[in-house]
């Protein structure tokens, strides 16, 4: 039996880019407030038709920035480096994207202005901003991937 947390379209009519404000205010403030976290995740991704493969594909980017074990000054170079290029990966497929490019730049928009702040903090704060940024990006790929697969048995 399916939660009632996760059943129907959660957050259907929801503005993508206010919940990504409120997600930015979150990590901004180093709120680790992991139910609010994963309310916006669902939110969002109850409100984004894009391809799960491409989603998946922006989080394998973020997740594989390895920092343990490294001084804190390199933690903080790594991370504003590797999330540039994390960025620069996504704006190019929304550049790229012919088909649903409308649904790919809300995401786009609403990931840089999260990506951003973690890259403000410093020193021990940009690792935890970073963790916090990985779990909510977890939590939007998994709910995605389940209202994607909601929407497609409903059209069968």
């Amino acid at each position: 039996m399916v939660s009632s947390f996760v059943q129907g379209n959660a957050g259907a009519g929801t503005n993508v880019a206010a919940e990504f404000e409120k997600v930015k205010e979150l990590i901004a403030n180093l709120q680790e407030d992991y139910n609010t976290l994963h309310e916006k995740a669902r939110n969002i991704a109850s409100n984004i038709q894009i391809n799960s493969t491409k989603l998946r594909k922006f989080y394998n980017h973020v997740k594989k920035i390895e920092v343990s074990g490294l001084e804190e000054a390199d933690v903080e170079k790594i991370l504003k480096r590797e999330l540039n290029k994390f960025l620069a990966v996504l704006l190019y497929d929304v550049g790229r994207e012919e088909r649903n490019q409308e649904q790919l730049k809300k995401l786009a928009e609403g990931m840089k202005k999260v990506v951003d702040v973690v890259k403000q903090k410093n020193g021990v704060e940009i690792k935890k901003a970073y963790n916090l940024f990985t779990d909510f990006f977890e939590a939007l790929v998994a709910y995605h991937k389940y209202y994607e697969a909601m929407n497609n048995s409903r059209s069968r």
